[in-house]
C-alpha cells in the first residue's frame, strides 16, 4: 500500500463516477459479502448517526464511501474476504474506540486539550500510509455540499471525521499482516 499520486486518484475517482447503476449495485453486494461488518459499520451505522442530524448529509456521506470503494478497488485490487479474517472489524473497533474516547469526552477538558486530541487523532499512526489526496477531495465535496446546503458545523465536521475513518479503515483494511 502506497499513498496515491495525483494522478492515480484521479484516475480512480474517474472510474468511479463512470459506473453505471447496475455495475455499482453489483460492487456493493459483493463488498458487503466480502466485508460484512465493515459494510454495516459504514453505510448503516455511521451513516444513520449523520441522518439523525441531516438527512442529506447522510446520503452524501454513503455516495462518498462508494467512490472510496471504488477508488481502493482500482487502485489496489479486489476487497479483502472477511474469511481470510474474521475478527479484523472487532480490532478494528477497538482500535477506533480507544481513539474516539477522548474526542468524545473532550467537553470535560481545556479548549487546548480539546485540540491536542483531535490532532493527535488525524496524525499518522506509525508506518500508517494516510491518504492525504484522497481525504482532501472527500473534505471538499463536504463543504462543496454545504455551500449550496444548510448544515450545521458540528454536523459537518462529524461528516469529515466519519469519512477520514472510513478512508483509514480501507487503509487498514488493504494493509494488513494477511495481505502481504
Amino acid at each position: 500500500m502506497h499513498e496515491l499520486t495525483a494522478q492515480e486518484l484521479y484516475q480512480a475517482l474517474e472510474y468511479a463516477k463512470s459506473i453505471d447503476e447496475d455495475s455499482g449495485k453489483r460492487m456493493m453486494i459483493q463488498f458487503e459479502i466480502d466485508q460484512p461488518l465493515f459494510f454495516q459499520t459504514i453505510f448503516n451505522t455511521f451513516s444513520s448517526i449523520i441522518a439523525e442530524r441531516h438527512q442529506d448529509m447522510a446520503h452524501l456521506f454513503m455516495d462518498l464511501n462508494f467512490e472510496v470503494l471504488c477508488v481502493y478497488q482500482k487502485a489496489f485490487g479486489n476487497t479483502p474476504k472477511f474469511n481470510d479474517d474474521p475478527t479484523w472489524m472487532e480490532r478494528q473497533a477497538g482500535l477506533l474506540d480507544k481513539e474516539l474516547k477522548p474526542l468524545m469526552e473532550g467537553r470535560n477538558i481545556s479548549e487546548k486539550r480539546s485540540r491536542q486530541i483531535k490532532a493527535d487523532f488525524f496524525k499518522p499512526k506509525e508506518g500508517e500510509v494516510i491518504q492525504t489526496g484522497l481525504v482532501q477531495f472527500l473534505n471538499e465535496s463536504v463543504d462543496d455540499f454545504v455551500s449550496y446546503n444548510t448544515c450545521d458545523a458540528a454536523t459537518t465536521d462529524l461528516t469529515k471525521t466519519m469519512l477520514f475513518v472510513v478512508v483509514r479503515l480501507f487503509n487498514n483494511l488493504y494493509t494488513r499482516p494477511t495481505l502481504q
